[in-house]
């Protein structure tokens, strides 16, 4: 089992202002930061260490509701007069909340910067950072009017009434991830919150978003046993540590059914422990290469691919979490026992840049693949797909597979994607795409059929079998949640 640290972003209870949002802690009842008022602080301890980090946010937030009259009237104009249980309406007022509140504080962060203040912890930027971007995009709001804490003080500056810095909206007292700004609200929210939530499949068949986020707040409690002394999280990075007698068929079959006895027998989780935190967390890794085997399964006419001496994946748009993923992917090789070589293609503008003798190498394998005579060989490209493969020239192997994992191509880098979906029909190479949600998954099927590509029936837009089992409210969405390669944007071949 491998642990990869990450940058210690707060959990959802900590953005929620619900705990601690530099140690996490939440046994203490936190104290609000006055000058945003949007996070909180266990003690003035930890609002000191993180200051330095948190200054320039805050002093955007703040703007909005101090000295920024017309982003202040854009919020209140946004907010339904009556509550609705629409959750498209919902979903679209929030995302035009959250974008507009987006855009004023990366002016307003860009401006902090070039008035010559120097950070030690940061650098300048024009974009903000994934820590910040939470803070807006998980702002707590009422679940039918989607007002927050800070439209509710807004509205009543402006009819003159004594303005309350604490918390205002009303969180719902079985998960505390929900709110609403009132009784009556929280009424009309009932049945929306308590009944199926249309993201649940996959392991959450049946679920409400009330039933989801009570898991949510399980992992997140779970995920705390994964904190180094620095308080980093770490990813569970874990591949059985088992070669398959044969590759047997994913059809059918749930992370439950192939993990379940795994799980239990390799990680040493006691029998009066549940496995579902244990499974939820390994699926957030697993799903690379389990959905790399599904998707190769359904683009094959026949097993000929189980038994190929080498198998080459390409994997395009990478980022770190792929590069650091060497692990996981050597689960292709424990479930394709007559497979030999796994060599895997990262490439991608994010992919670390290394040194030249790091850009092909061989990661660490398992003593059972070591005894085998198993060979993983991982090449790294920090460029386009279309420009690496332009760079290769006649030296380009096509591979069994190029996929792309949450690409995000309907949505960004929309001026790099296009020239990459040209090649890819071109060149006739087996191409599978994931997307954290439905609209996404969407948007890329319909930029993969528009550069002529035929997409896979059972391929997308669809939900993925093998999306991680982690969920996450959406982003941009009151309503709604998400997962890594939750679902499948398309995938096409040229067998027939």
């Amino acid at each position: 089992m491998q642990q990869e640290k990450l940058p210690p972003l707060p959990p959802f209870p900590a953005i929620l202002s619900l705990a601690c949002y530099h140690c996490f802690k939440d046994e203490v009842l936190p104290s609000r930061c006055s000058g945003c008022l949007r996070i909180s602080y266990c003690s003035p301890e930890c609002q000191k260490v993180d200051w330095k980090i948190h200054k320039p946010m805050c002093k955007a937030l703040s703007a909005i509701e101090k000295s920024n009259p017309i982003a202040a009237a854009m919020l209140l104009s946004a907010v339904p007069s009556e509550p609705t249980t629409d959750v498209n309406v919902l979903n679209d007022i929030s995302a035009r909340q959250i974008s507009s509140i987006l855009d004023f504080c990366r002016r307003s962060v860009q401006r902090y910067w070039l008035g010559g203040v120097v950070l030690p912890m940061l650098t300048f930027r024009s974009k903000l950072t994934l820590l910040q971007e939470e803070l807006v995009m998980f702002e707590p709001r009422c679940m039918v009017c989607t007002r927050t804490d800070q439209i509710i003080r807004m509205e009543a500056a402006m009819m003159g009434a004594t303005i309350d810095n604490s918390r205002r909206l009303i969180p719902c007292p079985q998960c505390n991830l929900s709110f609403c700004c009132s009784t009556a609200h929280w009424k009309a929210a009932r049945a929306l919150h308590h009944g199926p939530c249309e993201d649940a499949d996959y392991g959450h068949a049946g679920l409400s978003q009330c039933e989801i986020n009570r898991e949510m707040h399980a992992h997140i409690k779970f995920q705390a046993t994964l904190v180094d002394k620095d308080g980093h999280f770490q990813r569970l990075k874990w591949a059985p540590p088992r070669v398959k007698a044969a590759w047997r068929s994913l059809a059918a079959s749930s992370w439950e059914g192939q993990f379940e006895d795994e799980v239990r027998t390799f990680l040493r989780v006691p029998a009066s422990f549940p496995l579902a935190p244990w499974i939820r967390a390994a699926s957030d890794d697993l799903t690379m290469p389990m959905t790399i085997l599904y998707g190769l399964e359904k683009l094959n006419d026949d097993n000929g691919w189980t038994r190929k001496q080498t198998l080459t994946i390409h994997i395009i748009g990478a980022n770190p979490i792929e590069a650091n993923g060497a692990m996981v992917f050597e689960e292709i090789l424990h479930r394709l026992p007559e497979v030999k070589i796994l060599k895997v293609v990262l490439c991608g503008p994010d992919v670390p840049r290394g040194s030249p003798a790091q850009k092909m190498f061989s990661p660490a394998m398992c003593r059972i693949c070591t005894q085998r005579g198993s060979k993983h060989i991982q090449e790294r490209a920090s460029d386009t797909y279309h420009q690496f493969m332009a760079n290769k020239g006649s030296e380009f192997e096509k591979p069994d597979l190029c996929i792309a994992f949450n690409s995000g191509a309907s949505v960004v880098s929309l001026h790099t994607w296009p020239p990459t979906f040209k090649v890819l029909v071109e060149r006739k190479i087996p191409t599978l795409f994931t997307a954290f949600s439905r609209e996404e998954a969407e948007g890329e099927a319909a930029l993969l059929r528009a550069a002529g590509a035929t997409l896979h029936p059972d391929l997308g837009p669809a939900k993925n079998p093998w999306g991680s089992m982690k969920l996450r409210p959406a982003h941009m969405k009151l309503y709604g949640f998400s997962a890594d390669s939750g679902w499948l944007a398309g995938g096409f071949s040229f067998t027939a």
